[in-house]
């Protein structure tokens, strides 16, 4: 691909907490002057990318985790009940907004698009216009946890129940390239469990299952991506504040894993 510019395209995956490696992934490309020129992300992932297209600096995202308080999350965490689940996601969105200030997709300086779920069909729903943290709130509405959010007719849920790392769009979008990070990749075998150093409960069971299954999707999607990543998150027991707000070794993974595959991606630029 000598001779032009080629064109970077990423693809956040979803993961929860784990999300924090994306962070990592977007130091690892800036500090080996690497631009990004189109983002596609999944739940978390269409959180992180959605500020980075909007910020266009990784040191600002990390400024705004560092910055969040216990309150904040209780702030939002005390949303009152819905229908569709446990929390109506109305705190959440204003507290995207505090962030996002209002700004629509069409504007931001990366292009982007959100992935969503379209709960009554089961189909894939790209975000790619209006706002930013709509798109946002709906690709990571977490069934049960989060009300699905209403947009152009479709009721939205968690994008990682469909496309859990969006390569395809990506390329859709113009890109030559595209990185696909997995977050689901390190968590089989469960070693703690097999070594016995891991109960299993009814809760893990099915916190497992749905990884399980979330993972084999994410495995198909990276299929569609030129360079796979999945970092090595370690596996423990994890507190909402510390998982999102304090734990920067999280980071430090999806850095790690972005670096290790540098030389491929400087390769494949050239070729």
């Amino acid at each position: 691909m000598s001779g032009k510019k080629v064109k970077i395209g990423l693809a956040l995956g979803s993961g929860g907490w784990r999300g924090l490696a994306h962070i990592g992934v977007l130091k690892s490309l800036e500090k080996n002057n690497i631009p990004v020129d189109y983002i596609t992300g999944s739940s978390i992932g269409a959180l992180v990318g959605g500020l980075y297209a909007y910020y266009g600096e990784v040191s600002k995202i990390e400024e705004i985790i560092a910055g969040i308080k216990y309150q904040d999350l209780f702030r939002v965490l005390s949303d009152p009940m819905a229908d569709l689940g446990l929390l109506k996601g109305n705190k959440f969105l204003q507290f995207l907004e505090v962030f996002l200030k209002g700004v629509k997709i069409e504007q931001l300086k990366i292009p982007f698009k959100a992935v969503a779920t379209d709960i009554l069909t089961g189909e894939t729903v790209y975000l790619g216009k209006g706002n930013l943290a709509t798109a946002i709130r709906a690709s990571i509405s977490i069934p049960l946890v989060l009300a699905p959010v209403t947009i152009d007719g479709k009721k939205l849920v968690d994008g990682g129940n469909s496309t859990p790392v969006p390569a395809k769009m990506a390329y859709q979008m113009g890109a030559d390239l595209v990185i696909g990070v997995n977050l689901y990749g390190n968590i089989f075998p469960l070693t703690a469990a097999i070594e016995g150093k891991m109960k299993l409960t009814t809760r893990e069971v099915f916190r497992l299952s749905y990884q399980m299954l979330l993972n084999r999707m994410a495995v198909e999607n990276l299929d569609d991506a030129d360079i796979a990543l999945n970092p090595k998150i370690p596996e423990g027991k994890f507190s909402l504040f510390k998982n999102f707000v304090k734990e920067k070794g999280i980071v430090s993974c999806g850095e790690e894993a972005m670096d290790a595959k540098m030389g491929m991606l400087r390769q494949m630029m050239e070729d």
